[in-house]
């Protein structure tokens, strides 16, 4: 199996996932990207094309979607994404860095993408849409909701549980066992030791 992918958006996050793609030979072909600005340095790095803008994915039948876009103000915008393109894209492809680790007990959501150097441990669901960035750990058993952003470096504990659309930023470490709610921000290297209430923002040592 072959799929086709398309990037929604062709900046730097997309950079990143199409070389995730490519470091699996065979296991996708990126046609492309789709985004209202052109993204220059996507082509001349890369050779991947923009392909228009997003009117142009029913053009494209047969291809699956990635959102290319990441960053904390992001959330919402990926979350519309999803709902507004689904009917236009083949699905959303999953990617898997050939560097990361990812058990073969842990789930992976569509439209989830793992980096290079990232572990998901065994039992570890990866909601839909969600990313685990470069060198982060997923522990044992953890259960991260649709549209969770675990930053470059940050480590989620075994069993933990984080509510959809969190960001855990760079460095973060969150303990095991605690939970998370829904639209929280975890500064980046603060050091989760306690539950944090949904929509919350906390930072520090310990994060408060």
């Amino acid at each position: 199996m072959n799929p086709r992918i398309v990037l929604i958006g062709g900046g730097e996050h997309a950079r990143v996932l199409i070389e995730a793609a490519r470091s699996m030979p065979g296991a996708h072909e990126v046609i492309g990207f789709v985004d209202p600005e052109p993204c220059e340095e996507t082509t001349r790095r890369l050779g991947v094309p923009r392909l228009g803008g997003e009117e142009i994915l029913v053009q494209h039948p047969g291809a699956a979607g990635v959102l290319g876009f990441a960053a904390p103000d992001a959330r919402e915008r990926r979350r519309e994404a999803v709902r507004r393109l689904s009917p236009l894209v083949t699905g959303w492809a999953r990617l898997i860095h050939a560097a990361a680790w990812v058990s073969p007990t842990a789930t992976v959501g569509e439209g989830a993408v793992i980096m290079a150097g990232a572990v998901v441990q065994g039992g570890a669901i990866i909601g839909a849409h969600g990313i685990v960035n470069s060198g982060a750990v997923v522990e044992h058993d953890v259960v991260l909701g649709e549209h969770v952003h675990v930053g470059p470096g940050a480590t989620v504990g075994g069993a933990a549980r984080v509510g959809a659309m969190t960001h855990i930023g760079l460095g973060a470490a969150v303990r095991d066992h605690i939970s998370v709610g829904a639209d929280a921000i975890i500064g980046m290297g603060a050091v989760v030791v306690r539950d944090v209430r949904a929509g919350a923002t906390v930072m520090g040592v310990p994060a408060r």
